[in-house]
């Protein structure tokens, strides 16, 4: 049977839970990926074979005319415009935000820049940077003495 006074916080079990739910609060309100402050947090995969690299940028809700890809001085940029709602509509629940947002990546020498494919597709924007052959350097050995 279960007793009432068995589950009666003490004092210290308060202050400890406040603690706790004080932290748990800042850590939300600061974390990079699970901030509700951080509106613009998209993620983002990237993959890689013999033969080119692949970006994925999970973008739900938004559509290919506004993103932009560019490559300047080795460095892929993604930007995507703030989404519109239509008109009248206004928003009671939001637990995805449509902010604009943008992430830029370092490239390897070995991009060949002039064969780069971007698409959109299901909410996810998929760049594809091909690997140049000429620059690839093979494995090497190192023997160890």
């Amino acid at each position: 049977m279960f007793r009432r006074e068995q589950y009666n916080r003490t004092a210290q079990d308060n202050q400890c839970r406040h603690n706790l739910r004080r932290k748990f609060d800042r850590f939300m309100n600061e974390s990079g990926s699970f901030g509700r402050n951080n509106k613009a947090y998209i993620p983002v995969n990237i993959a890689e074979n013999e033969e080119f690299y692949q970006v994925q940028v999970y973008a739900a809700g938004r559509s290919k005319e506004q993103f932009q890809v560019n490559i300047n001085d080795q460095i892929l940029t993604i930007s995507c415009k703030e989404a519109e709602l239509e008109p009248g509509m206004k928003y009671i629940y939001q637990e995805q935000q449509l902010s604009a947002f943008e992430r830029a990546f370092q490239l390897q020498d070995e991009v060949f820049l002039d064969n780069v494919h971007a698409s959109f597709e299901d909410g996810v924007l998929t760049v594809i940077l091909q690997k140049d052959p000429t620059k690839i350097k093979p494995a090497q050995e190192v023997v160890v003495s």
